[in-house]
């Protein structure tokens, strides 16, 4: 995640407050994307495991561990997603852009041009949900790497005790 751009008054153009957005989102697409694989083959090998036979008792009293992290890591990378598209939202209802990008028409507001303290308030609301948006990706991730961790550890206490 990158985090070292903060804005200050008057000193980027409306150009650099999009492009460090844009980028923003990219990495949180990346970091979701990345915490989604891993959350995928910590799901597929614990079915796997349990497919293979019973484990120990203990195995399966270790098993909330690895699925709790894993639902946490869910939670955030859904909670980063929802951020986005509610900031989208807001923004478009706020300058009168089609709440659909894939109208056919313009509305009215939207053939007007922005003046450039709204617009320059928008997109910095734009910069701070796509930093929130990345927090919350990152910590997906970071939750997804523990998942994948947990799990190596219960598939050695499951296969330890009797598997």
């Amino acid at each position: 995640m990158v985090a070292a751009f903060r804005p200050g008054p008057g000193r980027e153009t409306p150009e650099d407050l999009l492009g460090h957005a844009c980028a923003l989102v990219r990495l949180c697409g990346q970091d979701a994307a990345i915490a989604a694989m891993l959350l995928a083959l910590v799901l597929v090998g614990t079915c796997t495991r349990l497919a293979a036979g019973a484990p120990g008792v203990l195995a399966l009293a270790l098993l909330p561990v690895p699925a709790g992290s894993a639902a946490i890591s869910a939670g955030y990378a859904v909670r980063s997603r929802r951020t986005l598209i509610r900031a989208l939202c807001d923004v478009r209802s706020r300058t009168g852009a089609p709440l659909d990008p894939s109208v056919p028409w313009t509305p009215f507001a939207s053939a007007a041009a922005l003046d450039e303290r709204v617009r320059d308030a928008e997109l910095r609301r734009l910069l701070a949900a796509a930093h929130r948006c990345g927090a919350l990706a990152w910590l997906a991730l970071a939750w997804a790497v523990a998942s994948a961790v947990l799990f190596l550890f219960w598939a050695l206490a499951a296969a330890m005790t009797g598997g």
